[in-house]
């Protein structure tokens, strides 16, 4: 007997099976990994990787369109100001909302060396806590952060009470995380287990009733590169890190795996990835629908 399918779930189911996929991805993660150390900053490693002009920025063509000159904009999840910093020479203001010390140190020096005096930087989890004040702007951005986020539905429902126009998320067909399934399964001995992305949070703002724009983008194409290279760069997302047992034999290993699963000959390979392509969904925050 195979379970009951539903194309229209209700809120809170769709709300729970988005969380139920965001739980299991952490449980996984820390079989192997173990648990996260209290006051760990994830990105400390990998700020610098995020800031304006280390890689394409496709989205934000179709996110200019939703922007008014005089508007003030939310970065929720800034990062390193890939967002940010091109976004402020077009608006008026950007609070940048960015819990992780090291990503906010990188924001702040790429905003000065663009002299963008126009961005805020405000050290804050999303969504705020109870009682805590945060800020409002016209438009509530939030670029590939979701995935990991277990209460989808508080995160979106703090967006939009902040949010005066309009609320926009960027998303990846695939969790920028997720790995060549048989290269992930010969290193670590078991299948990965995924984390949602862009067809599991529209089915969620779609069951919440929202009105959704979504604006697919063509894939970035990709060109094979030195496989040391690729190894050494992808090596963190594949969860070789530096400091783990056996680190060393490990990376040897995954430097291997991509040889054989993603080798492009010629001492090249291609990066082990299998996210596609990413969108920009929009839609109108309370009092615009």
């Amino acid at each position: 007997m195979t379970a009951t399918v539903t194309l229209r779930p209700t809120p809170e189911d769709a709300l729970a099976a988005y969380a139920a996929q965001v739980a299991a991805n952490r449980a996984y993660i820390q079989s192997i990994e173990g648990p996260e150390r209290p006051g760990q900053d994830y990105w400390a490693a990998r700020a610098a990787a995020f800031r304006p002009g280390r890689m394409p920025v496709p989205e934000l063509e179709p996110l200019l369109a939703l922007a008014e000159p005089d508007d003030t904009w939310l970065d929720i999840g800034a990062g390193g100001g890939r967002f940010a910093v091109p976004l402020a020479a077009k608006v008026a203001r950007v609070i940048a909302v960015e819990p992780s010390r090291a990503m906010r140190a990188q924001l702040a020096e790429a905003a000065q060396e663009a002299g963008r005096t126009n961005i805020e930087i405000v050290e804050m989890a999303w969504p705020p806590g109870p009682g805590a004040a945060a800020p409002e702007g016209d438009v509530a951005l939030a670029a590939n952060v979701l995935y990991a986020i277990e209460d989808v539905g508080g995160f979106l429902a703090a967006m939009e009470r902040n949010a005066r126009r309009t609320c926009a998320v960027v998303a990846f067909d695939r969790a920028p995380n997720t790995p060549v399934a048989a290269l992930w399964e010969e290193l670590w001995g078991s299948p990965f287990c995924e984390l949602p992305a862009l067809r599991e949070l529209v089915a969620v703002l779609l069951a919440m009733g929202r009105r959704v724009r979504v604006e697919p983008l063509p894939p970035q194409p990709r060109e094979p590169r030195p496989l040391d290279d690729v190894a050494a760069e992808y090596a963190w997302m594949y969860h070789v890190r530096p400091g783990m047992e056996g680190y060393e034999a490990k990376l040897a290993r995954f430097r291997e795996l991509v040889a054989r699963h993603c080798g492009a000959g010629e001492g090249l390979a291609w990066p082990p990835v299998v996210r596609q392509y990413s969108s920009v969904i929009s839609w109108p925050a309370a009092g615009h629908a």
